[in-house]
């Protein structure tokens, strides 16, 4: 009977240093407090400069974050619904239908502004621009921009470039960061509206811990912002031994990082 004891004891000891262990070593994890999800994009940029060791943001919150493929599919929706984030940067579009679902999240503010642009094969107006799958904010910025007579065709988000590498389309929708990553002409898309926008579950209004995380993420926005930071997390990113001319474009389509507000 004590050996079957001491057994038991032993297997539940073992337990629980594995699943410590797995909890270590997960990936993506730089601290396990709030849980954030992101896409690998001008607004990830920020969110992983805030949960690395060059920025001091994490001397005032514990966070994780993951990022995922593309923020308005299937996925994604079911991974908020199932509360397994605290928090989300989303397109505005993908943002607006999880609150008109009933999910207990809402819009804290802006994250990143002009942070589409469009890139094209050949220095003139193109007839023809393929955009982001479920993105229809995409398709207005084009038109607003560029004119109504512009044909717009939807497309996965993993297929763009190649789209636009095999004269499939004239010239494409992407993030800045994607845009910096292959050749062609880029252009500015400006808007009066926000590239991206965060959104928090309801539970974590009015707490220390949102507040913690706007404290940090103002600070860690305002050293992104910089030119010397910017150009720092460019040439890791986009691995590069000198990111300047990145910057310069980076700047010039006018992006910019927003400071979030407390809420009310």
């Amino acid at each position: 009977m004590r050996n079957k004891s001491l057994l038991l004891e032993g297997i539940i000891v073992a337990a629980v240093i594995i699943l410590a262990l797995m909890a270590w070593l997960s990936p993506g994890q730089e601290m396990s407090d709030l849980k954030v999800a992101c896409n690998d994009d001008a607004a990830g940029l920020l969110v992983s400069y805030l949960a690395s060791q060059d920025s001091g943001a994490l001397e005032v919150v514990n966070m994780s974050y993951q990022q995922l493929q593309d923020c308005c599919n299937s996925q994604t929706e079911l991974a908020l619904a199932a509360g397994n984030f605290d928090m989300a940067i989303l397109c505005p579009d993908s943002a607006d239908k999880l609150i008109a679902s009933g999910q207990p999240y809402e819009v804290l503010g802006a994250v990143v502004v002009n942070a589409l642009v469009l890139v094209t094969s050949q220095d003139k107006l193109p007839q023809t621009v393929g955009y982001m799958n479920g993105r229809d904010i995409q398709k207005q910025l084009v038109w607003s921009n560029l004119g109504s007579s512009i044909e717009m065709q939807p497309m996965l988000p993993s297929g763009l470039p190649y789209a636009l590498e095999r004269k499939a389309v004239e010239g494409i929708v992407l993030d800045i960061l994607g845009a910096l990553k292959i050749g062609g002409y880029r252009s500015a898309l400006p808007a009066d509206y926000p590239t991206s926008v965060l959104v928090v579950h309801k539970d974590l209004i009015g707490g220390p811990e949102l507040a913690n995380f706007i404290k940090a993420y103002n600070q860690a926005a305002a050293e992104m912002n910089s030119t010397e930071v910017l150009t720092r997390e460019l040439a890791i990113k986009l691995e590069l031994e000198d990111s300047s001319a990145e910057v310069e474009v980076w700047k010039d389509m006018g992006v910019q990082y927003r400071m979030l507000a407390m809420p009310n």
